[in-house]
């Protein structure tokens, strides 16, 4: 008579199973922050050299005008007018798309107009004007947005409108933020009231003085946050009065931080539109007059040396920031 060998069948009890699915779940949960936060380091890296390249830009703008470019190019009475950023095309490698747009007028038609190709020029995305860390950059409303607003300085906005005082903006932060803030005229690099500005001017030292900073433009209405247009905030409204990552969601602005003039109020949440703020945890990317592109942290004290950072002339001096 023979004899049979029964031997048990070999597999993975449903204990074993679960097991293996809790070690993989947790080699998972280990693993995703570093894989998130070596994606965020090439996004941040990405946005760095963006400021970068936008410098060189700007620069070799100077050297060929003398000056840097102007905030606004066109008719102050009839917005939306030619941004700097659209001056710069040639220079960072957009010749031929800067060569396509009617700059005669410099008006809104120069930017609304409708290319050989069938495009139109404000709906064209711009990568090197936009920072991936930001997922709400994409176009929108017929405008590509962008994340790099020109320092306009540290001081309050003027309003357009007759009912809306000029500094109603330095009124509300002077009294959230507890200490004097600056207030004066246009004192930063770029300004859309059309005053050409060069290295000369910056008297504070290039290396002290922001030129150009992180911007959302998420909250804002879709021309306001556009990189085509003089009247966003990406391009001649932005300053250093409200502190960085101050709000970088619409949930962040409560009715207490808001300006309660409705004429004011007719574009977009001033107080939100009008700071640099990024995506980036911690702080923001600004560039420099000198070309160098500085993180800066949100912590940095706003009243005694951000604000002053804005300002090309105001003499204040400045320890390590």
């Amino acid at each position: 008579m023979l004899n049979r060998s029964h031997g048990r069948r070999s597999g993975f009890t449903l204990i074993e199973l679960l097991v293996v699915i809790a070690i993989i779940a947790i080699l998972i949960s280990l693993l995703l922050p570093a894989v998130q936060q070596a994606r965020e380091a090439a996004r941040r890296s990405t946005c760095k050299n963006n400021l970068k390249q936008i410098g060189l830009a700007l620069h070799n703008y100077h050297e060929t005008y003398g000056m840097f470019p102007i905030g606004g190019t066109g008719d102050r009475d009839l917005p939306p007018r030619v941004s700097w950023q659209v001056r710069i095309l040639p220079f960072v490698d957009q010749a031929t798309l800067f060569n396509q747009i009617d700059m005669s007028g410099a008006t809104a038609s120069a930017v609304q107009a409708t290319l050989a190709d069938g495009r139109i020029v404000r709906e064209i995305p711009m990568t090197i004007y936009t920072c991936p860390s930001d997922p709400y950059n994409q176009p929108r409303g017929g405008y590509a947005q962008c994340n790099y607003a020109g320092s306009m300085g540290s001081q309050s906005a003027p309003s357009g409108s007759s009912a809306c005082s000029p500094f109603q903006v330095y009124a509300l932060k002077s009294t959230l933020y507890g200490k004097t803030l600056l207030k004066g005229g246009i004192s930063g690099m770029i300004s859309r009231n059309g005053a050409s500005i060069r290295i000369a001017d910056v008297l504070d030292g290039s290396s002290n003085t922001i030129q150009v900073g992180e911007t959302l433009p998420s909250c804002l209405d879709a021309d306001r946050g556009s990189w085509s247009y003089a009247q966003s905030t990406c391009n001649a409204e932005t300053m250093t009065l409200t502190p960085i990552n101050e709000f970088t969601t619409c949930d962040q602005l409560g009715p207490s931080r808001r300006i309660t003039n409705s004429a004011c109020t007719a574009h977009t949440q001033w107080n939100y539109s009008l700071g640099f703020k990024s995506m980036h945890s911690g702080g923001a990317h600004f560039l420099m007059v000198d070309g160098a592109v500085r993180f800066l942290s949100e912590n940095i004290d706003h009243a005694d040396t951000f604000q002053h950072l804005g300002d090309r002339a105001d003499g204040a001096v400045l320890g390590e920031f």
